[in-house]
């Protein structure tokens, strides 16, 4: 007669791994949770802290020695300069990167616009078109905001947008449906949008 093989480990208790699983799905939940809630679900954050205009009214006449028709009127045109001060609050544990700005404006009549955005380069140069815009562009004013601008990890950076709407008048900026100033950000982030107000 056969003698019974040895056994020397103890019969697999299939009911000790089911606790082992719910232990390890329960750890997965908390971490899940964990990260949803503390990353923070937006890149930054932009504010208007506060929007200036100047809208100056230009008249042309024609230059010395040029050809004008006699009888015909001097040409003149209205321009908006918006000088936007804004607030950007760097959400993310690293820096981020300015790469550009753009404003649009939809007229009343549903027309949409795109403005120009003036660099602070050439900011010296209409003042001394205008020196009427100076007091808005100038200290104590914010600094302008520039292509590259960094904004630290978790601080706001206060800065001014130059903007130009070319051909539009006070007027038709105050009857406007809507207006909105969009920052790219570098590496892919999405693009912040405020409506300017």
């Amino acid at each position: 007669m056969p003698e019974p093989d040895l056994k020397l480990a103890p019969p697999a208790d299939s009911n000790r791994l089911i606790p082992k699983l719910i232990i390890a799905a329960v750890i997965m939940i908390i971490v899940g949770v964990a990260i949803y809630f503390l990353n923070p679900r937006k890149t930054a954050e932009i504010t208007v802290q506060k929007t200036q205009l100047f809208a100056p009214h230009t008249e042309f006449k024609a230059a010395p020695g040029g050809g004008q028709i006699i009888g015909t009127p001097a040409t003149a045109e209205d321009d908006l300069y918006v000088v936007a001060t804004l607030g950007i609050e760097d959400k993310l544990r690293l820096p981020i990167f300015l790469t550009n700005i753009s404003a649009t404006m939809t007229t009343q009549d549903g027309a949409a616009l795109e403005a120009t955005v003036i660099s602070p380069l050439d900011v010296s140069r209409l003042e001394e078109t205008f020196p009427q815009i100076t007091t808005l562009v100038s200290p104590p004013a914010a600094p302008p905001l520039k292509f590259q601008d960094a904004i630290s990890a978790g601080t706001t950076r206060v800065g001014t947008v130059l903007i130009l709407f070319p051909q539009i008048s006070q007027r038709q900026w105050r009857a406007k449906k809507s207006a909105t100033l969009t920052l790219h950000l570098a590496h892919d982030a999405a693009p912040l949008v405020v409506a300017l107000p």
